[in-house]
């Protein structure tokens, strides 16, 4: 073999390893579906070249595109030139020149390229673009109108159908204008559209495929079929011509829709709702895709059950039990279970709505016999029952001993002369009226609605109507704050009102028509005929576990007294300075509720304020169980207030009397001649100088 052989051999070799396959020109007439674009062909390797010069025999294109759209860049790189010399050799090179390709003018062109001088040319077919931005303008029961984007160089388009997106199209029609009208359209089939630019005989490629239905008919039958804590599933009829649907709700308090998603059954489940809501829901239809929606059904308002009550407590008393819970939120009853098998046997006891205090109680039980409580929360919307139930909780009941009506240290009035309160405390003595002193009831033992208490703590006092009431909480907080309520003539016992909670009530006093009470930061109140019914009742406890209205305050009260007209409520602070507000009263007689009208600078440790109709304040003022101890006071102040109301502030004046008491005293009332001052010192036995009485003075005697 000869070495000009072996070049060629060799150059064709190198040629093959770098480009692979060789690409050869392609050719189409017009309305063919042009090519698709060529990877570019790689830069001409030169063949093994013999020392002598070649003779071109001719030249011929190679690798370059046939057919372009309207107006795109045609890159020169995709041309080269297969150069073949006398001897039959063979190379691959770049041309020297290409002359101008328009692509603005559609058609066929002839382009020309040169190597060496010598030519070759090859035909270069411009088309029109490829139709874009094909979708629904609008649609109703029968029709749907397809638009697409207006091409320049399109003098019209041509539509094509489908009956699947793969499938084959046939051609629909041929418009000028870019929309279409698909008439006669049977509901619920779905048509694939395809469109193509043409001009003269040139036609553009296919655009992308989209899909098309008539517009279905409304939903109708929207319910729900399962109402959980925080999810609800509908279901709805078939709606004509429907392919799919989408749901949609909202909140009832609101006004906007939110989209809870799509589905192609005849049921949802909207999920991430909450606890105890009402919503509405709207569910549309749609057809071929999810924004072609027919008219929504009517809006359905259904909610979710309330979230599980959790039971914080269950207390075993006589012949009952108590159970507290929390949550159960957006339930309107409460419905309380009880059985002697935790699995199994659970009998309704009693129903109860929702209310501020979450607490109910079961009677009728048997003493010493443990019992399982279940706390059921429970609503109705649009006649459907949801409910949502804690796991039960286990107490056994016993029997509670009567509330003591016995002076717990001194059973006699001489024993009470001889205590350390009239012994060390000269002024107290003299002037303490014994025969109307009021013996302080539960202080052994308080029947907390068939719980024990023995560790009640006394706080204050006020007179209402043909009663004195004391109010007390439990200083261990098992059992909840009482009022005892006394017969104000005989000076008897007569019954305990039982609050719903376990607050400390530092103050209590009567506007006329309510009870208002200090808790916190807050007054509450309740209606007079509370106490009247319990007096009346001849029960041993009367439960309440609502309140007719709370005012909320800036800080803790601990006194409260009523004169004038108002409230006058105040804080404790043991060395500093705090104000005493009043505050005027409306809506007595429905849901009470406080403006603050007027405020009175208080010296320090005031513990209660009473007032005389004269318009003297008197103060009762202590801190610490006895001498010695940081900050210790006992005694009562005597002011004479300025009593212009019309001004925001009012004038305490300057002190007019000071009366020393023993340690302890804490709340005061002024009835007729004779101011009544209560001590919480019995409950306490570190305090040496204790009085378990509500003392009663004179009042000309201490002010």
């Amino acid at each position: 073999m000869n070495r000009r052989i072996l070049y060629i051999i060799v150059g064709f070799m190198v040629l093959l390893l770098a480009q692979g396959t060789t690409v050869s020109a392609a050719s189409g007439g017009a309305g063919e579906t042009p090519s698709p674009a060529p990877t570019a062909a790689p830069s001409a390797v030169p063949t093994a070249q013999p020392p002598e010069e070649k003779e071109i025999k001719k030249i011929d294109v190679l690798s370059t595109v046939t057919r372009v759209a309207y107006g795109d860049h045609f890159d020169t790189s995709f041309i080269s030139v297969q150069v073949t010399y006398e001897d039959n050799s063979i190379s691959i090179v770049k041309p020297d020149t290409i002359s101008t390709i328009d692509t603005s003018r559609l058609g066929e062109q002839k382009i020309k390229v040169t190597y060496s001088g010598k030519e070759a040319e090859f035909t270069l077919y411009v088309m029109p673009r490829k139709a874009g931005g094909l979708k629904r303008k609008a649609s109703d029961s029968t029709s749907v109108t397809v638009t697409w984007n207006v091409l320049e160089e399109a003098e019209s388009y041509v539509v094509y159908t489908s009956d699947s997106e793969a499938g084959s199209y046939t051609k629909k029609d041929t418009v000028t204008k870019n929309e279409y009208t698909f008439k006669n359209m049977k509901p619920g089939v779905l048509v694939y559209v395809k469109v193509r630019a043409a001009a003269g005989d040139d036609m553009g490629e296919f655009s992308d495929p989209i899909v098309i239905a008539p517009k279905p008919g409304q939903v109708t039958g929207v319910k729900a079929v399962k109402n959980v804590k925080t999810k609800i599933t509908l279901q709805w009829d078939a709606a004509p011509g429907a392919t799919g649907y989408a749901v949609y709700y909202r909140v009832s308090t609101g006004t906007a829709y939110a989209l809870a998603g799509y589905t192609t059954e005849l049921s949802y489940q909207v999920l991430d709702l909450t606890a105890g809501k009402d919503y509405y829901f709207i569910v549309y239809a749609y057809a071929a895709t999810e924004d072609n929606l027919g008219d929504g059904s009517v809006p359905a308002l259904y909610g979710t059950a309330p979230s599980i009550p959790s039971i914080s407590k269950v207390k075993g008393g006589d012949k009952r039990v108590k159970v507290y819970w929390t949550k159960g939120s957006g339930a309107v009853t409460f419905r309380i279970y009880v059985s002697t098998n935790r699995n199994s046997g659970y009998t309704l006891m009693t129903a109860v709505t929702n209310r501020s205090y979450k607490i109910a109680a079961a009677d009728g039980l048997k003493n010493n016999k443990t019992y399982y409580v279940k706390v059921e929360a429970v609503r109705t919307v649009s006649g459907i029952v949801m409910s949502s139930t804690s796991d039960p909780v286990s107490a056994k009941t016993k029997k509670a001993k009567a509330t003591s009506t016995k002076a717990k240290l001194y059973k006699t009035k001489k024993k009470f002369k001889k205590s350390a309160a009239c012994k060390k405390y000269k002024e107290f003595n003299s002037r303490v009226v014994y025969g109307k002193s009021f013996v302080l009831p539960g202080l052994l033992v308080t029947n907390v609605a068939g719980f024990n208490s023995v560790r009640m703590v006394p706080q204050s006092i006020a007179f209402a109507g043909n009663y004195l009431l004391i109010s007390a909480y439990d200083y261990t907080k098992a059992q909840e704050s009482v009022i005892y309520v006394m017969d104000k003539a005989t000076r008897k016992y007569k019954t305990t009102v039982v609050l719903p909670h376990t607050g400390h009530l530092g103050g209590i006093a009567y506007d006329g028509t309510n009870i208002w009470m200090t808790h916190g930061k807050k007054l509450e109140c309740i209606p007079y005929s509370t106490i009247k019914n319990a007096a009346d009742s001849g029960a041993a406890y009367v439960e309440i576990f609502e309140l007719a209205s709370v005012y909320q305050t800036a800080e803790t009260i601990s006194y409260v007294s009523y004169y004038k007209g108002k409230l006058w409520a105040g804080a404790y602070n043991e060395k500093s300075k705090k104000y005493m507000y009043g505050y005027s009263i409306r809506n007595k007689n429905s849901a009470p509720a406080l403006t603050r009208t007027n405020r009175m600078l208080m010296p320090n440790r005031t513990q209660g304020v009473a007032f005389t109709s004269g318009g003297k304040m008197i103060i009762s003022r202590s801190c610490q169980t006895m001498k010695g101890r940081s900050g210790f006071m006992s005694r009562l102040d005597t002011y004479k207030p300025t009593w212009d109301l019309s001004k925001n502030s009012i004038k305490k004046n300057k002190m007019k009397k000071t009366v020393k008491m023993p340690p302890m005293n804490e709340g005061i009332a002024v009835s007729g001649s004779y101011t009544y001052v209560i001590f919480e010192s019995p409950a306490f036995s570190e305090c040496k100088a204790p009085v378990d009485r509500i003392a009663a003075f004179k009042t000309k005697k201490i002010s």
